[in-house]
C-alpha cells in the first residue's frame, strides 16, 4: 500500500513541491503511532528548509536525502501503535509537532513519537487543532527550557512581543496573558483590533512607529523577528529592556543554524557557539537567549488544557488543500498572514 502526499524532491522556490501517490507509508518504531492526517499547518521555517536551510544538520539525519516531506505540525487519527506506546489506541483523535527529520506532515500519513502527541483538543476542529502545537511549543521552550521562566515569574512584568499578529506572536499573546504579563506588540494597522482582542495592551504600528521610542523598562522582550531584520533591530529590542539580571531578550531567528550552514558541522558548531557566547557576554547583564524549538509532552498537555477552558484559541488566516501547497507557502512567504495558514490533508467534517 502507498501513500499521497506533497514531498520536494530538491532544495528551491514552492515549484519544487510534487503531488505523489506512490510514496512509502513510513515505518512504525516500538515508540511511534502511525497517523492519518487530516491537517497541517505551515511554519515559516518549513519555507526555510525547502531552500535548503539547516541541511548541513538535516542531511546528515536522512538515509534519504530526497524525496523529502516537509511540516511540522498535525492533527488526525491514530492508524497504527508501535510495541511500546500504552497511552493511545487506534482511533484515537490525536495532535502535536513531530521534530522528525526524515519525514514531515504533509502527506496522508505520518509515524510519530509518542512523546510528540497528544490528545486533540476536544472543542477544536482539526483544521484549528493543527494550527497550534509548533507555534505553542516554539513558546514553551523558548519561555520555560532556554529562558527558565516561569508562569510566576512574569506575573505583572512588562513583556514585549515583536511581530504579535503571526501564528507565534498570536500564541504568546494569549500566553502570556493568562500569566498576569502587560503586553507590548508590533503589527500593521489592520491587525491591531485582533492582538487587543487576544490581551495586547499596547499596540505599534510598525509602519508608522518604532517601538524603540515608545517603549521603556521592559522585563522580558520575545524577538519573532529576531535578526531578520538586522542587527540595529536586535539591538533596539534589548534597548527597551530595564538593565538588570532579572532582564530577558528572547530570538527565534538568530545566526546559529546558518553559521554551521556556512562553515560545515566542524567548523560551524565552535563558531555559532563563540558566536551566541560573545552575543550573551555583549547583552550582560541582560540575559540573552538564541531559542530553538523543542517538543515538550508536558508542554502539549498544558497547551491542550488552555486550549480546552479557552485560555487560548487558535487564529487561522487561511485554509489550502494539499494540493495547493505550493499557494500556501506563498502566503505565508508575504509575512501578512494573521495567525496560522493551515493545510487540509483530507477531506474531513
Amino acid at each position: 500500500m502507498k501513500m499521497f502526499g506533497m514531498p520536494i524532491s530538491n532544495y528551491g522556490d514552492t515549484s519544487v513541491f510534487q503531488y505523489r501517490e506512490d510514496l512509502e507509508i513510513p515505518e512504525v518504531n516500538p515508540n511511534d503511532v502511525l497517523i492519518e492526517i487530516r491537517s497541517t499547518s505551515i511554519n515559516p521555517i518549513d519555507l526555510m528548509k525547502r531552500e535548503g536551510y539547516g541541511k548541513t544538520v538535516f542531511e546528515k539525519q536522512r538515509k534519504d536525502l530526497f524525496p523529502w516531506i516537509l511540516g511540522s505540525d498535525i492533527s488526525g487519527v491514530v492508524k497504527d501503535l508501535g510495541s511500546r506506546v500504552k497511552n493511545f489506541n487506534i482511533g484515537d483523535e490525536v495532535w502535536g509537532s513531530t521534530s522528525n527529520p526524515k519525514g514531515g506532515t504533509y502527506s496522508q500519513f505520518s509515524s510519530i513519537n509518542q512523546f510528540e502527541i497528544d490528545l486533540k483538543p476536544t472543542n477544536l476542529s482539526f483544521n484549528e487543532a493543527a494550527s497550534l502545537p509548533y507555534v505553542g511549543l516554539t513558546t514553551w521552550a523558548a519561555l520555560i527550557r532556554w529562558a527558565s521562566l516561569r508562569p510566576q515569574d512574569l506575573n505583572n512584568k512588562k513583556v514585549f512581543i515583536n511581530a504579535g499578529s503571526g501564528g507565534v506572536g498570536t500564541f504568546a499573546i494569549q500566553l502570556l496573558k493568562n500569566w498576569g504579563a502587560k503586553i507590548a506588540t508590533t503589527c500593521s494597522k489592520e491587525n491591531h483590533d485582533l492582538v487587543r482582542s487576544l490581551g495586547a495592551d499596547v499596540v505599534i504600528d510598525y509602519k508608522a512607529e518604532k517601538f524603540c521610542e515608545k517603549l521603556s523598562n521592559y522585563d522580558l522582550v520575545y524577538d519573532c523577528v529576531g535578526d531578520f531584520a538586522g542587527q540595529q533591530s536586535v539591538s533596539e529590542c534589548i534597548g527597551i529592556l530595564k538593565n538588570n539580571s532579572s532582564s530577558h531578550y528572547i530570538s527565534l531567528n538568530h545566526p546559529f543554524m546558518r553559521t554551521i550552514d556556512k562553515k560545515g558541522l566542524i567548523m560551524g558548531i565552535p563558531s555559532a557557539l563563540k558566536k551566541r557566547h560573545e552575543a550573551k557576554k555583549k547583552a550582560k547583564p541582560i540575559n540573552l537567549h538564541w531559542s530553538i524549538y523543542r517538543p515538550s509532552s508536558s508542554g502539549l498537555k498544558e497547551i491542550r488544557r488552555m486550549v480546552e477552558s479557552n485560555i487560548v484559541r487558535p487564529i487561522i488566516d487561511s485554509i489550502y488543500p494539499l494540493k495547493q501547497l505550493q499557494e500556501a507557502h506563498e502566503r505565508v512567504a508575504t509575512s501578512h498572514a494573521k495567525g496560522k495558514v493551515v493545510v487540509e490533508v483530507m477531506k474531513h467534517d
